[in-house]
């Protein structure tokens, strides 16, 4: 691997995902009666239900950052669009941690932890890839989730569904 060791492989199986938009700094614990968090389920729902689903991209090749691996996604049409503009609205005021709409869709494949072990050929080896079609995607429905770091063989950060914890209240 060009990254080399210990980095986490956020792209495996039930790890990889879009994201609409962050909607705070990440805090280590969220109580289940969270009222922030009630608010943006209460928000994510309404925006859910203006919008078309299922929503499809195109994974259209990689893409670098200082922190990670990406596969970019382009939405088929502008359902993406209009369901991040719905969530946005629906936000209101707790929309504040990202106030301009994403100009990228994408797939965090690798986050990078430490040092790269051959910069200059992963840098070309994501440029060669940069435009290899990877399949499209459907999304079915959005889901309010944080991260958690799940070591093992692979480590990575794994989302985790916030609802049930808050809807059960």
């Amino acid at each position: 691997m060009l990254a080399g060791p210990g980095h986490w492989e956020t792209g495996q199986l039930g790890s990889a995902h879009l994201t609409v938009r962050a909607l705070e700094p990440r805090r280590e614990h969220v109580p289940a009666d969270d009222p922030t968090t009630a608010r943006y389920l209460s928000a994510l729902d309404r925006a859910t239900a203006r919008a078309q689903w299922p929503i499809g991209f195109r994974v259209t090749g990689l893409t670098l950052t200082a922190g990670t691996v990406m596969a970019c996604a382009e939405p088929l049409d502008s359902a993406a669009d209009i369901f991040s503009d719905h969530v946005t609205h629906e936000l209101g005021p707790d929309a504040w941690y990202e106030t301009e709409r994403r100009d990228i869709w994408y797939l965090n494949l690798l986050h990078f932890t430490g040092d790269i072990a051959a910069p200059d050929a992963l840098i070309e080896w994501v440029s060669d890839h940069r435009t290899t079609p990877l399949g499209t995607v459907q999304a079915q429905a959005p889901e309010l989730v944080r991260s958690e770091y799940r070591p093992g063989p692979r480590p990575h950060m794994g989302p985790i569904a916030v609802a049930d914890t808050v809807r059960a209240l």
